[in-house]
């Protein structure tokens, strides 16, 4: 391990004391090109390593990358890791086929994005650590905000999150779990392999755990779609489906449109909503 005490619980700090660590990790940005921020790496919460940019860069050899940028909505360039030869370097060869099957990347304010482990294995991620169009990083996104000190980004076609690809920026750790160990109440208990409810999980999990929860577990960004009470219970299929392929025709929201899903994957995911009805919170607040 690279340092004998591990960074202070988000839960513990006060909100002066989390805007002067947003203010620090930022200005760590600008300053070098390798950031002086820490970026950790746990299993099942456990601190595998913890390193500066300027200690990755002297195990994963960095990299220029070119490419479209969805959410600078531009063509940028990149300095970066690519993110296979960093999660080898930090969990050594093989951790992409152990039963740590998912990853959690974890950004500053909280946000977590869920991946299927095996996704960082493929080519075409880096973890971008500096801006080489713009000193000190571009604003991204739809709140135009800095990416940095880490941004994970995909070079590829077909690698956005629309195919549950993660792109969190201002990343501070990655957490490889099982999903039953950290999310056991959003698991579709019941039912069948292959089944609309199972795969309905299989999209929920890649793209609106981030933001949603179920009985209190996943996301904090939206509502909880089961507690107190099932969005199913006072929504029809209709509307949730309608809302989930595209919520920016109902309100302004920071929810992403999903137009390339099809009807029979919102069929699947309002069928695993109504599986989940049936599996209530067992410790309502």
């Amino acid at each position: 391990m690279d340092h004998a005490v591990g960074p202070v619980p988000d839960s513990v700090r006060s909100p002066a004391q989390r805007l002067l660590t947003l203010a620090l990790v930022l200005a760590g940005a600008v300053a070098g090109a390798e950031p002086q921020a820490s970026l950790s790496f746990q299993r099942s919460g456990q601190r595998v390593a913890e390193l500066t940019g300027a200690q990755i860069s002297t195990r994963v050899a960095p990299q220029t990358v070119t490419f479209f940028d969805p959410h600078a909505g531009k063509t940028k360039s990149y300095r970066c890791w690519p993110i296979k030869s960093l999660m080898d370097a930090m969990y050594g060869p093989g951790w992409d086929a152990t039963e740590y099957s998912e990853a959690i990347l974890t950004a500053l304010d909280g946000y977590a994005s869920v991946s299927v482990a095996a996704k960082l294995a493929e080519p075409g991620g880096c973890m971008a650590f500096e801006d080489l169009d713009v000193p000190g990083w571009e604003p991204i996104g739809r709140r135009k905000a800095n990416p940095g000190p880490y941004y994970l980004v995909w070079t590829g076609a077909n690698q956005g999150t629309e195919h549950e690809y993660p792109w969190p920026w201002q990343l501070v750790s990655i957490n490889l779990v099982k999903l039953e160990e950290r999310y056991p109440e959003v698991l579709p208990r019941g039912a069948a392999p292959g089944s609309s409810a199972a795969r309905g999980f299989a999209i929920f999990k890649g793209r609106c755990l981030r933001c949603h929860a179920i009985n209190q577990q996943g996301g904090k960004v939206g509502p909880d779609l089961n507690a107190p009470q099932s969005v199913t219970s006072y929504r029809t299929k209709a509307w949730i489906t309608g809302y989930v392929r595209q919520p920016s025709k109902y309100r302004y929201t920071a929810m992403p449109d999903h137009l390339d899903l099809k009807t029979s994957d919102l069929d699947d995911i309002y069928d695993y909503l109504v599986l989940k009805r049936a599996q209530p919170e067992k410790t309502p607040r």
